[in-house]
This record gives structure tokens, C-alpha cells and sequence, in this order.
């Protein structure tokens, strides 16, 4: 039996999550304290649950590189790794199955001429690079599972996960305890719906003015004949398959003249348990709008990804005693763009330039740490924030009204419309099935570019050791039960990854299927299933998401 206890780890500053907010944190943190060259520096550890960095992001990319302009220099900047730069856009509205209109003009906000076109695994991977050349330490294939708190109730540290327990929590002979890593400050990068982050904001109160909506976004990469004169070019949508009450939309980039990226995004508060997710992409890529970009192609690569959508009104209080939250777990996106990374890494540099006046005064203290939080208002993007502020809110009446108010919204700088718009959680707004029928499961021809959900899943790389205790747990299962009968089991609908399949009556997990998306934990409609920390290093291994 290996050792079961560990000594203690001491840092100065822990980022949890190797995302690009906490990597812009650490980066810019270094360099300014390098510049003013005051003293010794912090001893910066960034600790990864993923097997590698970049194992668990997923993203389109088009990069606004306005995130990165005072963080990297001109020659960093230029070697960022990009497969090509925008150079034709297109949007267009899809009306049905077979029919759409081009809008003849791209929308102001959707503009991205230039800007380039590439993996956020390889960005955050550069990124990660980086920060180990300013002499910050980056561990992957570790996973905060636990806040740890004095008996103030600072934040102080982390708990890492266990590795090596069986599927009955019992040690293996392969067991190591996980380490306690304590710091003077610990940095909140995990990403949406990051757990950590929701039970410190749920603990401390830190909730924002309406609770967070999300999307989900299911995406492949797709390998096409070589095109030379097509890359470049990226493509958004909106509509179909999506209802005329719910918010939805696709891009497609084409990422190289063999490659081309293919995402749809969904919101989670449709109403209906009757749709089918993974269908609703499947339905998305035959629509010619889209086949026209992918023929002749493959997919080769996926993945799903929650993302925040509820804008500033839900954009949770950045600063706890101990610990400030970067990036897309404090719902940092641009909600009418539907871009976060500039944002993320905007709101890192804020994190570094107040964790920097910290270290010169030796004060970490509640008080030391709030200015973070005025400094990220006063961000570039914030003000993009603030200006799409109730974009998404009318979106969840109707399809036609929520594009009218985006429009107004946009004209009048966030200022119309006047109120903050009410949203409801997004699991609430599930309705029971029409007539208490169980859905007839739809059915699709499967092929190359088209493939089922399992073939979808073995190409997101995920993988999970399935002798450990399982990280999804259905809490009580006479409410499973009751969700089966109400809502006809929509979990096996609204999971990306085929993990929930009902069978016999009953609701059978296949936890190795996990794509981490969380979707499972924010549509049920009972909140009956609790997402939990699998085994540090599994899950997927995106490789250019």
C-alpha cells in the first residue's frame, strides 16, 4: 500500500485551472513584478485537471487578440498558433431544414476580418510555455476537488484529489492521497460552471443580481479535400434546429484548406425534454447552408462545452477573502459575439495588477484583494459586457423579439432595455412531456460526416478509469424515478456523450463516457444530479479543440 499521508505544499499564488485567465493571470503577474524589479518574486504554481494543458478547453477559436495587447509582445503575439486569419464572413439565417437567408451585410459585433483562426488547446498550451519561462510552475493531471478554509473562513488553499480509489471509494494498491497546497491567494480559473467556484460563490453569498443562464456547445472538426482559397473564411448562423423560442446558433470555420470547424450552440433553457442535442447538430451539419462547407469530409475530432450566457447581471462578485474568480467561471462572455477569451484574459492582467500591489505590501487581505474587482470594470471587456447586457434575456420569449432587442440593445450601448430583464434557471424552464408520452428516439443516418453519438465520443479522446467511484451521482432515485414518468428521462437527450441511458425502468450511468460539460448538472429538471471530481488526468483529451 503506497504512503497515505503527505506533507503540505506551500505557494504564494495558486491559479486552479490552466484556462487562459489563469495563465494571463500568472504571466502578467511575473512580468510586472520583473519590471519593477522590487524584490523576490512569488513562487506562482498553476495546478490542471486535465492530463495535459489544453486537455479540457474547448472553444471555435476566432481570436480577438485585444485580450492580449499589454500581456504579450509584438514577436509573442505573432507566434501565437494559428492556422489562418478570417478573411471572408458570411451569416446567415436558417429558417427550416432546407431554407435560409444570407444577411447581405456581417453585423457590426460579428465582424472579424483579420482576426485569426485556431485550437484553444494550442493557445492555452503557448500560453502555458510562457509562464514556465517567467518561472511560474504549471502541473497537469491534478484536480482541486476542496476549498480549504481557516476558522475565519478565509480561503487558505486546496484539497487535491485523491488517485488510485476503487469504485467503492476503497484505497487500490495504487493509491496516493491527494496533497493540501496552501496559499496566500488562490486564483479561481476553472471555467464554466467550475465547482470550486459555484460552492465558494453559493458559501459566500457572491451570487450576481439574476442567476446564470447557459448554452451548450457541441462541436467536430471536420477534415475536408485540400481547399486553399477557402481558408480563411468562417461562416455563422442562426436558427434552425433551433425553435422559434429558444436561442441558437452554428459557426463554421475553416481553419485550413483541409480542416473545418463546425459548432452548434443551444440554450439550456428550451422548453421541450423532447430534444435530442447531439441530434439537433447532427440536423444542423445537413442543412446546406452547412453541408455546402464540409462535403466531401470527415470528422475526425469532438467536443461540448458549456457556456455562460447570463451577461453582467449575472456576473457573480469577483472576490472572496482568499480567492479571486477569472475568466468564464465568472461569466465573462460576450453573450451577442459569443467570445470569452479576450475577455478571460483581460480579466487575468486585472487579477495580476492587483496581486502585484498584494506582494509589494505583503497584504493579502479582503480588503488588499477588491480593487480586482474595479479593475476588471474598467477593462475593455467589461464595457463589451455592458453593452450586450440584456441581449440574451429576451431571447427566452421569443426568437424575433430577441433579435430586435439585440439590435436596439447594440444601438444604444447596453442601454435599452432599461431594466434588468428576469430569467429564470434554465432547468426550470423545462416543461412536462406533451401527453406524458415517452419520445420516439429520432433516427438519422449515420456516415463520415455524420456520425452517431458514441462514434462522436470515442473521437473526443475521453477516457476514464473505470474502477473508481463514479463523479456523477443521482442524488435520490425515487426523484430519477418521478423525472422518467414527468419529463421522459431527458437526461439521455440533453448529454452530449450518451452517459445517462435508461434502461428496465431505471437510469444506468456510463460515467466514462464523460465529456465534462456539465450540461447533465444544469438542465435536469429535479437538480438531482451532483458533478463530481473524477480521478485527476481523465476525461477528454482534446487535442485541437
Amino acid at each position: 500500500m503506497a504512503n497515505t499521508t503527505k506533507q503540505p505544499i506551500h505557494t504564494d499564488i495558486l491559479c486552479v485551472g490552466a484556462g487562459v485567465a489563469s495563465l494571463a493571470t500568472a504571466l502578467a503577474l511575473l512580468r510586472t513584478l520583473k519590471a519593477q524589479a522590487k524584490g523576490s518574486l512569488p513562487r506562482v504554481t498553476i495546478i490542471e485537471k486535465g492530463r495535459n494543458v489544453g486537455s479540457h478547453v474547448l472553444s471555435g477559436a476566432v481570436i480577438d487578440m485585444s485580450g492580449f495587447e499589454g500581456l504579450l509582445t509584438k514577436e509573442e503575439a505573432d507566434k501565437i498558433p494559428v492556422e489562418a486569419r478570417v478573411t471572408t464572413e458570411a451569416f446567415h439565417m436558417l429558417f427550416n431544414a432546407t431554407s435560409a437567408m444570407k444577411i447581405p451585410w456581417v453585423p457590426p459585433m460579428m465582424q472579424a476580418h483579420g482576426y485569426p483562426v485556431g485550437s484553444l488547446t494550442k493557445l492555452t498550451q503557448y500560453l502555458a510555455q510562457l509562464c514556465e519561462q517567467e518561472g511560474a510552475e504549471v502541473y497537469a493531471g491534478f484536480a482541486a476537488t476542496e476549498l480549504i478554509e481557516d476558522n475565519k473562513g478565509r480561503v487558505i488553499g486546496v484539497k487535491i484529489g485523491d488517485k488510485g480509489l476503487d469504485r467503492e471509494g476503497k484505497p487500490k494498491s495504487n493509491y496516493t492521497p491527494g496533497e493540501e497546497v496552501y496559499a496566500k491567494v488562490v486564483v479561481l480559473g476553472e471555467g464554466a460552471c467550475g465547482i470550486l467556484t459555484d460552492k465558494l460563490i453559493a458559501r459566500k453569498g457572491l451570487q450576481g443580481r439574476r442567476g446564470q443562464s447557459y448554452a451548450v456547445g457541441i462541436k467536430e472538426v471536420i477534415e475536408i479535400p485540400a481547399n486553399e482559397a477557402r481558408s480563411g473564411e468562417i461562416a455563422h448562423t442562426f436558427g434552425y434546429p433551433a425553435d422559434w423560442s429558444t436561442y441558437g446558433g452554428g459557426f463554421i470555420y475553416h481553419m485550413s484548406p483541409t480542416q473545418v470547424l463546425v459548432c452548434y450552440a443551444y440554450a439550456l433553457d428550451y422548453a421541450h425534454p423532447e430534444v435530442d442535442l447531439h441530434m439537433l447538430f447532427r440536423k444542423f451539419k445537413a442543412h446546406p447552408v452547412v453541408a455546402e462547407h464540409i462535403k466531401g469530409g470527415k470528422a475526425v475530432a469532438y467536443g461540448a462545452k458549456v457556456i455562460p450566457e447570463g451577461g453582467v447581471y449575472s456576473v457573480p462578485q469577483v472576490v472572496a477573502d482568499g480567492a479571486l474568480i477569472v475568466g468564464d467561471g465568472a461569466g465573462l462572455v460576450d453573450t451577442l459575439r459569443i467570445k470569452g477569451i479576450h475577455i478571460a484574459a483581460q480579466s487575468g492582467r486585472a487579477a495580476a495588477e492587483t496581486l502585484a500591489e498584494c506582494w509589494n505590501k505583503n497584504d493579502f487581505s479582503f480588503e488588499a484583494l477588491k480593487p480586482y474587482g474595479e479593475r476588471l470594470k474598467q477593462t475593455q471587456g467589461w464595457k463589451q459586457l455592458e453593452r450586450v447586457k440584456n441581449v440574451r434575456a429576451p431571447f427566452s420569449t421569443n426568437l424575433l423579439l430577441g433579435v430586435m432587442s439585440a439590435g436596439f440593445a447594440w444601438a444604444t450601448f447596453g442601454k435599452f432595455p432599461f431594466w434588468m430583464v428576469p430569467m429564470a434557471p434554465d432547468h426550470e424552464e423545462t416543461l412536462p412531456l406533451k401527453g406524458g408520452r415517452m419520445p420516439e428516439p429520432e433516427s438519422m443516418e449515420t456516415s463520415p460526416l455524420s456520425p452517431d453519438r458514441l462514434t462522436d465520443v470515442f473521437m473526443s479522446g475521453t477516457i476514464h478509469d473505470e474502477d473508481q467511484p463514479c463523479h456523477l451521482k443521482i442524488l435520490d432515485r425515487a426523484k430519477c424515478e418521478e423525472c422518467i414518468k414527468v419529463y421522459g428521462a431527458p437526461c439521455q437527450r440533453f448529454c452530449p456523450a450518451e452517459v445517462y441511458r435508461l434502461e428496465d425502468g431505471h437510469i444506468h450511468v456510463d460515467f466514462s463516457n464523460c465529456l465534462h460539460c456539465k450540461t447533465c448538472q444544469i438542465k435536469d429538471p429535479y437538480q438531482n444530479i451532483e458533478w463530481t471530481f473524477p480521478q485527476a488526468g481523465d476525461g477528454p483529451r482534446y487535442t485541437r479543440m
